[in-house]
């Protein structure tokens, strides 16, 4: 078995094997990354690399690896992140994935970093396996559960006429960055929220500052919710209802909210929702405002949250499916800072960009 870094020629063959292997779990889903599978990892993080393992010139493993710049505790530092983990059905219960990410943490390794993130899919048994401690892998210790709720346009309340709703525009840049600065004061593993990285954002595919809705208290920017269609880049496809999914799929067939499986949800993400921690109520205002106002082309509205954030109070108030995910990190071996900086991060609020998973 041969284990190479991916070329566009390689964009086929893996696409197509990501079609294959969609997450296990009791909602099986798949993310499409058509038509570029290297467009999502270059969002991901930065200087991405798809590792394949390669068989009689066959793809039956993918895994990707890109670099961040956070902030952990005031200091910046550079992390590693793995993600889009697929093993071909007929390797799974060969070594594959186990040689893959033993490459990876090998060239992580030899990397300047302090550590490697990688989201999983809640109760995934092969995944808890990979990241165990085995065949020279280090163990992976759990930092925090999130969740991605799909919100349904059920009982949506008329938002509150406290508040005015309107999009962004390039002047507001200053003010949302302040907002998004006091809103992540205590997170860790944060970007740096200046002016600069915020427009750096829109610069993304389909990310647009048009897009981004904000609730103002007079002149007062109080929330901001920050919407992306990722269509054009990843699609959302239900492989399979089973459990007690399958029970919501025949019971919302009458509306036409779900798709049949095998293809797309109807989606937009809400990439960003910051808001003055004493203003939780105009930020549920915008939401209905935006759900009662923009979902014209779009069934359902995705939003990933901390299970233990003031995200999860907002998101209490909808009606909605929800996975959970669990973000887990790895340290060197030799790295003696790893008990302390995971206990750190284990009870701390850890920032991540769900919309990219």
């Amino acid at each position: 078995m041969l284990i190479r870094v991916a070329t566009k020629e390689d964009n086929r063959a893996l696409l197509e094997l990501s079609r294959q292997t969609p997450m296990d779990a009791k909602l099986v889903v798949n993310i499409d990354r058509s038509p570029d599978y290297f467009c999502l990892a270059g969002l991901q993080g930065n200087d991405p690399s798809i590792f394949v393992a390669e068989k009689s010139g066959k793809i039956i493993g993918i895994v990707g690896v890109s670099f961040r710049y956070v902030y952990f505790k005031g200091e910046k530092i550079r992390i590693g992140y793995i993600g889009g983990i697929k093993i071909d059905h007929a390797c799974r219960n060969s070594l594959v994935a186990f040689r893959l990410m033993k490459h990876v943490v090998d060239y992580l390794s030899d990397s300047p970093i302090k550590f490697a993130v990688i989201l999983v899919m809640g109760n995934n048994a092969s995944m808890s396996a990979l990241l165990s401690g085995r065949a020279g892998i280090p163990p992976f210790d759990c930092l925090a559960t999130y969740r991605i709720k799909y919100l349904l346009p059920f009982r949506i309340q008329r938002p509150s006429a406290e508040y005015t709703y309107r999009h962004a525009t390039r002047s507001d840049i200053p003010r949302l960055s302040e907002l998004f600065r006091r809103f992540y004061d205590n997170y860790e593993l944060v970007p740096q929220w200046n002016d600069e990285y915020l427009l750096s954002l829109y610069e993304e595919p389909d990310y647009k500052l048009e897009n981004t809705w904000l609730a103002a208290d007079g002149k007062k920017i109080v929330a901001a919710v920050a919407l992306w269609d990722q269509s054009a880049f990843k699609n959302t496809v239900v492989s399979r209802y089973a459990g007690k999914y399958s029970l919501m799929y025949k019971a919302l067939r009458p509306f036409n909210l779900l798709p049949p499986e095998g293809q797309p949800l109807s989606e937009i993400s809400i990439r960003h929702c910051v808001f003055n921690k004493q203003d939780l109520p105009a930020a549920v205002n915008l939401i209905r405002w935006v759900m009662r106002n923009q979902m014209t082309d779009y069934r359902l509205v995705r939003f990933g949250f901390l299970q233990n954030s003031l995200h999860k109070k907002i998101l209490d108030k909808f009606y909605g499916i929800s996975i959970p995910v669990n973000l887990y990190c790895a340290f060197r071996h030799t790295d003696k800072d790893r008990e302390r900086i995971v206990n750190h991060l284990q009870q701390s609020l850890i920032w991540e960009d769900l919309s990219l998973h």
